[in-house]
């Protein structure tokens, strides 16, 4: 009897591993993300955004030997393969510009479920790309270029719910990963080019229930809406279009916002425009604004500060600190205070000639730009480091940030935009050619350890940090490296047959660790940054 109970026990435990093992995406996987190699569950790899794969198989020795183990043609052309793949349970999620979702084996590439999105024409500033879905439980999250957000039943495709985030007809719209909290799905909305009014959303994740939304331009009810001249808060832009962070111990989440409105035409919004070009701290549960930090007020040069804020501990002056370490489009790396928001410090990471900073980081305009017609900034409207994601490696202490250095010349116009409109508030006017880098940036001696040229004119591909000591990334000449992380020397490159607009993830399977990337975007770049020909998406998985 006593066997009989024990075989019945034992076979109770192995289907429940087994149930474990290959189930839902719960709050327990997703808060110990970074610890589980045999999955990509979170946009930025875990709550963090860190994008650091902890395992060594591919590494300085070996990496010589990676190869591709599957190449999936999805046939989508019209804009960048923007996508971060999400890998769970024998499916991997893969999101195309024009808002198709395709869901494939991870280890063949073929196609178990897919489902094409049918919308109207929307109104974009920069491309109808998508980076990525959320998973949560059983289900599977993403949302649509006509700013809808769909939960879907992650193993048959099964529509769960549409939510309706914004009206499209107003011009909002998504291109950005929604983010799991607890049991919410939470995402922000593009559309800063036409007069929005910026905001982030939380619904439930069984119903699609909106919980609660925070606005970005501080309304009359925020005692920072005397930051806005007048009521030019009601179309202060503020998008919210690249995924957010969240700190479970604390329970906040950080979200970086985007420019104000018109982008160039400052003198329309005198004031500091709260909480645009900002990263803001919110309570989970309720939305509720903890703290702000504004790396660019009243911006008048389109640095956006939509980057994801990586959660981080770091020392700082002798002592461990717990950081949000944000890397912003206007130059500046930022540390600051998890907690309350405190400004730390603040350090360039690329060129910047536009303002220097004062005790508190805060950028002050140098007198030569307060006219700046005939005036080249640095960093221009890419940036700087634009929406791909830097990595942040625990082993080396460094970020590993993707940048642009590219001159733009900032042409006012007089008058007030008209909202609905795409109105940049002027013209700008680009430099002859920009130059595109991967730049490992020392969080502890907050020094630029090395600089490495990415082919291109900038550089739109995000990076992977990994336990092998190797930094992945892609560039516009199409090819994938893979960059030592001390001294940034090329071990590895591939040639994927058109320009890498995307970042790198990895994934272990059956003891074997993978390396997958999206390459298909504009292809060649030219002068003004949009390319002659369009290339479609392919997806690679390469392995040794």
């Amino acid at each position: 009897m006593t066997k009989m109970y024990s075989s019945i026990l034992a076979l109770g435990t192995m289907l429940l591993a087994t149930v474990v093992n290959a189930q839902d995406v719960t709050t327990e996987v997703l808060e110990n993300a970074q610890e589980l190699s045999d999955r990509w569950v979170h946009y930025g790899k875990n709550y963090g955004a860190w994008r650091y794969m902890p395992d060594d198989q591919i590494n300085k020795e070996t990496v010589a030997d990676l190869s591709p183990v599957w190449i999936k043609q999805t046939g989508v052309t019209g804009g960048a393969f923007e996508v971060t793949a999400m890998v769970n349970d024998g499916r991997m999620y893969l999101t195309t510009a024009n808002s198709h979702l395709i869901v494939v084996d991870p280890m063949t590439g073929d196609t178990l479920w897919r489902y094409d999105h049918d919308f109207e024409n929307v109104d974009l500033c920069c491309g109808p790309h998508n980076r990525g879905v959320a998973l949560y439980e059983d289900k599977v999250f993403w949302g649509t270029l006509d700013a809808h957000l769909i939960a879907f039943d992650a193993e048959t495709g099964i529509q769960l719910w549409d939510a309706e985030v914004g009206d499209h007809r107003e011009s909002l719209s998504i291109t950005g990963a929604p983010l799991i909290v607890k049991d919410m799905v939470l995402i922000g909305v593009g559309g800063g080019e036409f007069g929005i009014r910026g905001y982030i959303d939380a619904y439930d994740v069984n119903t699609g229930e909106l919980r609660w939304r925070f606005y970005t331009t501080a309304g009359p009810d925020d005692p920072n809406n005397d930051t806005w001249e007048g009521d030019s808060w009601e179309t202060g832009g503020g998008p919210t279009w690249v995924t957010g962070t969240y700190d479970p111990e604390m329970d906040l989440i950080f979200w970086g916002t985007g420019n104000p409105w018109p982008d160039i035409n400052n003198a329309v919004r005198r004031g500091d425009n709260l909480y645009t070009n900002s990263v803001v701290a919110l309570h989970a549960d309720t939305g509720e604004l903890e703290w702000y930090h504004q790396t660019s007020p009243r911006d008048e040069f389109d640095h956006d500060s939509t980057s994801e804020p990586m959660v981080i501990d770091e020392m700082y002056a002798g002592q461990m600190r717990k950081m949000i370490v944000h890397v912003s489009r206007n130059g500046h790396v930022y540390a600051l205070d998890r907690e309350t928001g405190a400004f730390l410090f603040a350090d360039e990471y690329t060129r910047v000639n536009w303002a220097e900073r004062d005790e508190r980081g805060k950028p002050v305009l140098r007198e030569e730009f307060y006219e700046p017609a005939d005036k080249v900034v640095f960093p221009g409207l890419y940036g700087g480091k634009n929406w791909p994601p830097a990595s942040y490696s625990p082993d080396t202490n460094m970020l590993y940030i993707p940048v642009t250095e590219w001159g733009t010349t900032f042409i006012r116009r007089e008058g007030e935009g008209r909202p609905g409109t795409m109105d940049l508030g002027g013209i700008p006017r680009f430099e002859p050619s920009g130059t595109g880098y991967v730049v490992a940036y020392d969080i502890r001696d907050r020094q630029i350890k090395w600089q490495v040229e990415s082919p291109g004119s900038f550089n739109w591909a995000g990076t992977l940090a990994t336990g092998g000591g190797l930094v992945f990334s892609g560039a516009a000449d199409g090819y994938l490296r893979a960059y030592d992380d001390e001294t940034g020397e090329v071990l590895w490159q591939f040639q994927t047959g058109s320009g890498v607009y995307a970042p790198p993830t990895s994934f272990v399977i059956d003891g074997v660790q993978y390396i997958g990337i999206a390459s298909g975007t504009r292809n060649p770049v030219s002068r003004d940054g949009v390319g002659a020909g369009i290339s479609p998406g392919n997806y690679i998985l390469f392995s040794l």
